[in-house]
């Protein structure tokens, strides 16, 4: 199914009452208005400065000479200016905001919302807004349909993972990130949604790692978590593995205790519930074992376009779970200098009924 950028420039142009335009400069906001399926590629970013969706008109997106060949070719936007500082390539003006502020003026635009503070001089009326951001947070069957083609190869990587890391002692952390990238890779991906994280041992006890020449020792906790783009859209899954299948009494305990967190989480995944009670079904259960000062982040975030976008599911977030809303549900237990578990999966509000989109393996004994 192609995407339908249509339905959602008419979608904002219904939403921004008496203003004259959109702005968006935001990187996921510019491409999920112009060129969704392409990733955001590294460093992540867009090939667009900004996009002006105006209230009457055709869109508009402003890029690099950096940018100007893969923008026209990706974007589905025709009306495409270009600036650039170099004297020998024509262009409508040396800096993005001053290509901005020269098309507003020309298309006799007055007042605007924009998704992120943006000086447009004293003529132009500006305030931030978060429709977009917020817009995207709700998934469509097109963008679904690419986001499961993502997540069906990051679960067929976590297969692949789960064999390396299992039987897989005396290898290093550097060597299984290796082979479980090389191994997607394979199979057509268009690139990974952040540097895969192979975390083991006392290593697992850190929440985020920078991949070591660290060992895998039998017994060792190993979190593998990673992603992948598709068409675009990305996927994001973590899980725990134990060299040798042999995890310790206590590791074996705090596995089980974040595999209940995590579905209990996913079961107040409904609509209409808040992102402070979702993530309070888990991170309670958590604190109730005595590891409430061993969970130290949130049960989730939203994913699609980037691997973090709204929504966020935190203690404290008063976010209402929306009907195709796409998250992560990932407890956590990090305990320093032992290790730690974290069990991640993409869920897809569906009423009162949650969709685990991933079926990577959970049970590991």
């Amino acid at each position: 199914m192609k995407i339908n950028y249509e339905s959602r420039w008419n979608k904002i142009r219904d939403n921004i009452g008496n203003r004259d335009a959109f702005i968006c400069c935001l990187p996921g906001n510019t491409r999920y208005l112009a060129n969704s399926e392409s990733p955001p590629g590294c460093p992540p970013g867009s090939t667009m400065s900004f996009v002006v969706i105006p209230r009457k008109g055709d869109p508009i997106a402003i890029t690099s000479s950096l940018e100007e060949h893969r923008c026209r070719k990706e974007a589905s936007i025709e009306d495409i200016r270009l600036w650039t500082h170099y004297p020998d390539i024509e262009s409508d003006g040396k800096t993005a905001i001053e290509v901005l502020k020269n098309t507003l003026k020309e298309k006799k635009i007055n007042k605007v919302f924009s998704d992120s503070k943006i000086s447009l001089g004293k003529s132009i009326a500006n305030s931030k807004n978060d429709f977009v951001t917020e817009m995207r947070g709700i998934k469509t069957k097109e963008e679904l349909e690419r986001i499961r083609k993502a997540i069906k190869q990051s679960d067929a990587g976590q297969g692949f993972a789960r064999n390396l890391v299992e039987c897989g002692e005396g290898l290093t952390e550097r060597e299984v990130r290796t082979e479980i990238d090389y191994f997607m890779g394979r199979h057509g991906v268009q690139e990974n949604s952040f540097t895969t994280i192979i975390a083991s041992g006392p290593n697992a006890a850190h929440s985020h790692h920078s991949n070591t020449n660290r060992k895998l020792k039998k017994g060792d906790p190993v979190i593998c978590d990673f992603g992948v783009f598709w068409d675009g859209y990305c996927s994001d899954i973590t899980r725990t593995y134990f060299v040798g299948s042999e995890p310790s009494t206590k590791m074996k305990e705090v596995y089980q205790i974040v595999l209940e967190a995590n579905e209990r989480s996913t079961k107040a995944l409904t609509e209409e519930n808040s992102g402070h009670n979702i993530d309070k079904a888990g991170r309670d259960f958590i604190r109730s074992k005595g590891y409430g000062r061993n969970f130290v982040h949130g049960t989730g975030h939203g994913f699609g376009l980037e691997i973090h976008e709204f929504p966020s599911l935190t203690y404290k977030s008063k976010v209402i779970a929306k009907e195709s809303m796409a998250v992560t549900i990932e407890p956590g237990i990090y305990i320093p200098g032992k290790g730690g578990v974290r069990i991640e999966d993409d869920v897809l509000v569906n009423g009162n009924s949650p969709n685990v989109l991933t079926k990577a393996e959970k049970d590991i004994y």
